[in-house]
């Protein structure tokens, strides 16, 4: 089942038969013929690389700015449009969608190319931002959410893939203080700005969509000016044969209904509701039998199988999907947990994100270096998760007698966690596969880092509103007033006298400390799991591979003659 795509030789010194030309597969074993199609890899001088990174940091501010900006405004937005029971959609739709595409990114760049699929991706965000801007209901802001999350999906996947196109494996650390920089302004600016914009005047909130224009503008500009990357050969027929149309409608059909489901629970409807039980089980299903095209029925399957046979990768898949749900639970809840408990104001509360935002990016690029610097990255794997594990279990002990240096001092412990294993995992994942499966698996692994948020953020409200719903039932409040409570305790407090608010108060703040501390002992525990996890199918393989030299010489010759490198073929090693 090699797909379009030739044979390699091992983990650390993966290879590709393609000299840049289409050619067939005529392997006894592999079926019936089909196109191989050459690689992207198209290794660069130094200066280039930093315009490169530059591109990329920018396609990811773009992508995490539309996210973060949103994020503190929400039910804003909502109530301008007069749903507000149905904010959480507005940001859900865009996920669903952004989710579930990342799985067809990586096979369709790999037949495209990567500048394509990026341009594409970028055109979709661009116009459905311009939508968003214009919507006059909430349904229409939701659709319209939904395709800008068609584009916003691939927009980080790929500038990963790119990354690895351009940078071999062992050399990525030193350029990713730039990414990661980036990553830490967006996620640190992106809430206060949104939250700016909307609070301007009643319909100010569309400005958060109309900046997504300029921005994307900006970014297209980068990306055709400082991105030198190659071209896939092959007419449009013959790449368009080549896609899994079966595979990407099964893909996409079956992780749709399943977040679908998932977001419905506990919200629209109880988890025992049937609208939510079939949603789960018709998206596993049609899950199911989308691995099984995979495995028998896909000439060019989306997901080669083959890349799980290596012990590493599905190490890597597991402890992404832990990192996935324990990171967006942190930044989905630790906000709301302080502003709770500690009734801190909301930007106060936001603000002690700042901590692990500022020590993630300095570890993230720490822990690079580190890779560069000796050619490891399982330390800093283990390092990660363990350190990760002790702050998530300190972060349960927080009370309201708990101090401020308390509260800091444990989330630089957890930032320093989450940067130890962002940047090592994904190199350790790279790692494992040979080139041509390299756009494939960074895909997967966005996906089931998504997957693991989605979940862990589902799993944990459900915790957090039952162990509330047990403890605000000696109240005796309505059926409605219990459901306001839930799901806005702020407002509705505020609309209660200051004796009635107080007495709720009293019952409501341990019943939130009970609740958070079990959501922090979980993701405590599944940190634990994932320093095991790390120690038993993370090996440490090589980061050097046999062509690198090779590749880097190619890559000057061009620069020094002046060469497209989207025009000329590149010739690489044979596997022996």
């Amino acid at each position: 089942m090699s797909g379009v795509l030739e044979k390699g030789s091992g983990h650390s010194s993966p290879r590709g038969d393609s000299d840049g030309e289409p050619s067939l597969d005529n392997s006894p074993n592999n079926g019936p013929k089909v196109h191989v199609f050459n690689e992207q890899t198209n290794y660069v001088p130094r200066r280039t690389i930093i315009t490169i990174f530059l591109a990329c940091a920018s396609v990811d501010f773009v992508s995490l700015m539309d996210q973060t900006t949103l994020a503190s405004c929400l039910y804003i937005i909502a109530n301008s449009l007069g749903a507000s029971n149905q904010a959480s959609w507005i940001s859900g739709s865009y996920f669903v969608t952004s989710t579930c595409f990342q799985l067809v990114y990586g096979k369709l760049s790999d037949i495209w190319s990567r500048k394509i699929v990026l341009f594409v991706g970028l055109a979709i965000f661009f116009f459905g931002s311009l939508a968003a801007s214009l919507a006059q209901t909430v349904t229409q802001l939701i659709v319209f959410r939904a395709f800008t999350g068609v584009g916003g999906g691939g927009l980080m996947t790929v500038a990963q893939m790119i990354v690895s196109d351009v940078v071999p494996l062992r050399e990525r650390g030193k350029y990713q203080g730039i990414m990661g920089a980036v990553v830490a302004i967006a996620n640190g600016v992106g809430p206060l700005i949104g939250g700016a914009l909307a609070s301007i005047s009643h319909d100010s909130w569309r400005w958060i969509f109309r900046l997504n224009l300029p921005l994307t503008a900006i970014c297209s500009a980068c990306v055709y000016f400082f991105m030198p990357l190659r071209e896939v050969e092959g007419d449009w027929k013959l790449k368009v044969k080549a896609i899994d149309f079966v595979g990407v409608v099964l893909a996409l059909g079956g992780t749709a209904v399943f977040f679908l489901g998932l977001n419905w629970g506990g919200n629209d409807y109880s988890w025992n509701s049937p609208h939510v039980i079939a949603s789960l089980v018709v998206g596993f299903v049609i899950v199911a039998v989308f691995v099984l095209w995979q495995w028998k029925g896909a000439a060019v399957p989306l997901i080669p199988l083959h890349i799980f046979r290596a012990r590493i990768v599905n190490g890597c898949t597991l402890t992404t999907f832990i990192a996935g749900w324990n990171s967006m639970v942190q930044l989905y809840y630790i906000p709301t947990f302080f502003q709770l408990v500690y009734n801190y104001s909301t930007v106060k509360a936001a603000a002690m994100l700042i901590p692990i935002i500022v020590v993630q990016t300095f570890a993230s690029t720490i822990s690079g270096l580190i890779v560069h610097w000796i050619g490891r990255y399982r330390e800093s794997i283990l390092f990660g998760f363990g350190i990760w594990a002790i702050a998530l279990g300190l972060y349960s002990t927080l009370d309201e007698s708990s101090g401020v240096g308390k509260q800091v001092g444990y989330a630089i412990l957890s930032g320093a966690g989450v940067g130890s294993t962002l940047q090592p995992s994904l190199i350790a994942l790279q790692a494992g596969v040979e080139r041509r499966d390299m756009a494939v698996i960074t895909s997967f692994r966005s996906f089931m880092r998504n997957l693991g948020g989605t979940l862990g953020i589902v799993i944990s409200g459900t915790i957090l509103n039952n162990v509330i719903a047990f403890s605000i039932s000696s109240l005796n409040l309505s059926a409605s007033d219990s459901q306001s409570l839930l799901a806005h305790p702020s407002t509705f407090l505020s609309a209660q006298s200051a004796e009635k608010a107080a007495h709720i108060r009293s019952v409501l703040i341990p019943a939130y400390r009970k609740g958070f501390r079990i959501i922090f002992l979980i993701e405590a525990g599944l940190s634990a799991l994932a320093f095991l996890l790390a120690c038993w199918l993370i090996p440490q393989v090589g980061l050097s591979r046999a062509d690198d030299d090779a590749l880097k010489e190619e890559g000057k010759k061009r620069a020094q003659n002046g060469s497209d490198p989207e025009k000329e073929p590149r010739q690489t090693e044979k596997s022996g």
